[in-house]
């Protein structure tokens, strides 16, 4: 037995995971873990369905997803990324993910004031440079105004929807992909406005084009938050040195390891930068349905 197979063996249950967070977590990004308020019967869940499909979300199935990887990326100072190992495998229930992530224009619904950045300036470009806290509200907002239930992806949801299980790499499971077809820093310079080095692409502007569940940029353009956020240890007497959130996939400005489906990034919950964007999901309605019965 492989040792890929061993780990299957040992999974890990999503819910266990998921209430461990809970503690940590703020009453405003535990609101976001409830159901609709008005999915009560099956012909709810459909006219839901509908709707997530109509607004350009794709469904994930559920299965096993594969975390981490038992050696990190080359790293000069800690000889390797160790914030990704060692593997592990989490059983992950079904959900709804958006193909692309959150634009300009649908941010500036929930806020008007927000600034562009010369990167990201476009309509259809996406958000950048809010916090994390930003993002939160987003998301509270749309289900304030919409009866859904949208939340930003957990990590292991986010792996599984940019690779099946066991891929490192989001378009095939062995090859890394083709150098200058993912939105990396200089990559696509004809795209960029005027005076600038490097820029995000359109959301769904994918010159790899969408991935095998209908992503478009799984791991190129912008990095996403993920939900749930951590406390730290302090360092020179302090109780904690802050509150920190995983952001997955992109490479616009990043190292070039970037692509990798297992790669995770940290930043401060109250950082923004013009690198880091949303994508939304969604609980599937029918599995929240059969989870009540």
């Amino acid at each position: 037995m492989s040792e890929l197979e061993k780990s299957f063996t040992s999974s890990i249950k999503y819910e266990e995971v998921l209430n461990s967070m809970l503690p940590y977590l703020s009453s405003r990004e535990r609101d976001l873990l409830n159901p609709p308020a008005r999915l009560q019967s099956e012909d709810d869940a459909v006219e839901i369905k509908y709707e997530l499909e109509a607004l350009g979300f794709v469904r994930f199935p559920g299965g096993p997803v594969l975390l981490g990887n038992e050696k990190g990326l080359p790293c000069s100072i800690e000889g390797s990324r160790r914030n990704e190992t060692p593997t592990r495998v989490i059983e992950v229930p079904p959900f709804y993910i958006s193909r692309t992530a959150v634009t300009n224009k649908e941010f500036e619904q929930f806020d008007n004031n927000h600034c562009r950045t010369n990167t990201s300036i476009g309509d259809r470009n996406p958000v950048t440079c809010i916090t994390y806290g930003r993002a939160i509200s987003y998301a509270r907002w749309l289900n304030e105004n919409s009866g859904l239930s949208f939340c930003l992806p957990t990590e292991p949801q986010y792996v599984a929807t940019v690779a099946p299980y066991g891929w490192q790499y989001p378009y095939s499971e062995q090859d890394h992909p083709k150098k200058g077809m993912q939105n990396h820093f200089k990559a696509f310079p004809q795209k960029y406005p005027a005076g600038e080095f490097g820029a995000t692409l359109e959301v769904d502007d994918d010159p790899m084009g969408s991935n095998y569940l209908g992503l478009y940029h799984p791991t190129g353009n912008v990095s996403i938050f993920s939900f749930g956020h951590y406390p730290t240890v302090g360092h020179w007497g302090s109780n904690t040195d802050g509150s920190y959130v995983v952001v997955l996939g992109g490479n616009f400005r990043l190292c070039p390891f970037g692509t990798r489906s297992v790669t995770r990034g940290i930043v401060d919950v109250t950082g923004i930068s013009d690198t880091v964007g949303i994508r939304l999901v969604h609980p599937d309605p029918e599995y929240l349905l059969q989870q009540r019965e």
